[in-house]
């Protein structure tokens, strides 16, 4: 996981890039207590949108991911890095996401798309970079040191993250995921 967007005042929300974009390079390793301050480039994505409850969190979205994976091969679109998934929307029992995987393109006028996938692009604008390497079901350590992080600069969150995939692993308790 790493760029959960944030508002930084006065300055509002982004509104997404109306064309592609070069995706921005990839996070730097940041150390638990720190942040990084960075422009996030949007770029063409497709997308499928869900909801989940806490509990069953990482398996909707490891599914997701290989939806997408299996939605791109069949349209032959071409991946351009790491799978994301964008928080909308959570509540004490669960959330509102929609996942992405970045395409070297736009997807062409007239895609035929599955049932529940779409073009579209990701976020983009100001963000605030943290880095999470171990177990998802770790992974409140680093919306932990996120949230202290924006406290100490007198930071508020959108309320919306997104979570960057480098390596998904099989079971949430293992301690791979990056």
């Amino acid at each position: 996981p790493a760029a959960p967007p944030v508002a930084v005042p006065p300055a509002a929300t982004p509104a997404p890039v109306a064309e592609p974009t070069k995706p921005a390079e990839p996070p730097k390793a940041v150390e638990a207590g720190g942040g990084e301050m960075r422009e996030i480039a949007a770029r063409p994505v497709l997308r499928v949108k869900g909801q989940s409850t806490w509990d069953e969190g990482f398996a909707a979205l490891k599914k997701a991911i290989a939806q997408l994976d299996a939605e791109a091969r069949r349209l032959n679109l071409p991946r351009d890095g790491n799978a994301m998934a964008y928080f909308t929307d959570s509540d004490d029992t669960g959330f509102t996401y929609e996942a992405m995987l970045p395409l070297g393109a736009a997807a062409p006028g007239g895609t035929a798309f599955g049932k529940d996938f779409d073009a579209a692009m990701s976020p983009g604008g100001r963000a605030v970079v943290f880095n999470h390497e171990g177990a998802y079901d770790e992974i409140d350590t680093a919306y932990e040191a996120l949230t202290a992080w924006l406290d100490d600069k007198n930071l508020v969150s959108t309320g919306k993250f997104l979570e960057e995939y480098e390596l998904v692993p099989e079971k949430s308790d293992e301690t791979t995921m990056k």
